[in-house]
């Protein structure tokens, strides 16, 4: 079977640029990943590549293009097409997109958007054919003219409806994609909250449990320091239920949190615990999770107070500003073994430090120069 030469070049071409455009449209992101611009300019050359490609294949259905006979001559038409082409679908596809953008960032409805890209969409595919009578022999102007202009019109409504449907479509994405964020953060805000509810409920019965047997222990004897304490342990109480439905507050709280659980064990060992506290007055205001010193004390005392005969000595102090904080908290007692036991107090502060600051914290425990532990949170919360 004989193909004629114009019939095998007109679906050569055709096949060609309509592989090349569509291979552009998978592969552009990987091809042009290489260029040393930015990630919309690379986005304005692909697409404008691709539209290069799709007005190349149409080459042949222009009436100018094809009195070829012969393939030095279909590459001269290919040669004034692919000309005509850079410039009425490459420069404008080109500019379309910089002007898409330019109106994102106005406040204008999204429809009008829309219809004012689908504007100049219609202004410079069809202002083409003012251009191609200056191209054109003057025995096929008039044919020529008319047969591009309709086809410029049939192009300019088949893109401006693919333009819509796109646009549509990456927006219910976008809100598609929204509403899942909004949940997963939602889940993940319950999901934080039922975790330290679980946490908070391990500490505030331990340390509840402790205090009351220093309770019991004292109203044999000691009345008077008993009823101070349960005043005092009242107070603190009061003090942690008020703010039962904050998961973090200020450092300032914290601390007043940690002198009303300091002020009960003084009562209870008297003149046998020397404290001090220190704190940035930068660091005040910075919000951490509740109950993350209290747990950290509380160990402090109690082995600073593990010899009978010694005083025991607690330091804290709380230094930083709003991109680092360091906790630091010191005893005078026997030093860490190298094995630490973790308990439900201190499983708790690790835990919250792992919940709040993935990534983001450290703790150590160490015996020299000083028995202290400290720990570090870079990036710490928003100020209360």
């Amino acid at each position: 079977m004989h193909i004629p030469f114009k019939t095998a070049v007109v679906l050569s071409n055709i096949f060609v640029f309509s592989s090349l455009g569509i291979y552009l449209y998978y592969r552009s992101e990987i091809l042009f990943s290489g260029l040393n611009i930015g990630s919309f300019n690379r986005r304005r050359l692909a697409v404008s590549c691709i539209f290069l490609c799709f007005y190349m294949a149409l080459m042949s259905f222009y009436p100018c293009y094809n009195d070829f006979t012969t393939f030095r001559e279909f590459l001269v038409c290919l040669g004034y097409h692919f000309l005509r082409s850079a410039f009425f679908v490459f420069l404008p596809v080109f500019l379309i997109i910089y002007i898409e953008r330019w109106l994102e960032g106005r406040n204008i409805q999204f429809l009008k958007r829309r219809l004012a890209i689908i504007l100049f969409i219609f202004i410079f595919l069809t202002s083409t054919n003012i251009w191609m009578a200056m191209l054109i022999d003057p025995s096929h102007r008039t044919a020529t003219i008319t047969y591009t202009f309709l086809m410029s019109l049939l192009l300019s409504g088949i893109v401006s409806a693919i333009y819509l449907n796109v646009s549509y479509a990456n927006l219910a994405a976008k809100r598609a994609r929204f509403e899942r964020e909004l949940e997963i953060s939602r889940l993940n805000e319950l999901k934080t909250k039922a975790e330290l509810d679980a946490l908070q409920a391990k500490v505030n019965p331990h340390f509840l449990y402790n205090t009351l047997n220093s309770i019991a222990e004292l109203s044999l004897h000691q009345g008077a320091r008993a009823r101070q304490m349960t005043i005092a342990l009242a107070e603190l109480f009061r003090y942690s239920l008020n703010k039962k439905n904050e998961t973090v507050i200020s450092i300032a709280d914290e601390v007043e949190m940690v002198e009303n659980y300091l002020m009960i064990e003084k009562i209870r060992f008297e003149d046998k615990l020397d404290v001090s506290i220190e704190v940035d007055e930068a660091v005040k205001r910075i919000k951490v999770p509740k109950f993350i010193l209290q747990p950290l004390v509380e160990n402090a005392v109690k082995h600073g107070l593990k010899e009978p005969d010694q005083k025991g000595i607690i330091k804290i102090a709380i230094n930083g500003d709003a991109h680092k904080i360091d906790i630091t908290i010191y005893d005078n007692g026997l030093p860490f073994p190298e094995d630490i036991q973790i308990g439900y107090g201190l499983k708790s502060v690790m835990d919250k430090l792992a919940l709040f600051y993935p990534d983001k914290h450290t703790i150590y425990f160490e015996n020299e120069p000083l028995k202290q532990v400290t720990i570090t949170i870079t990036e710490p919360l928003a100020n209360a």
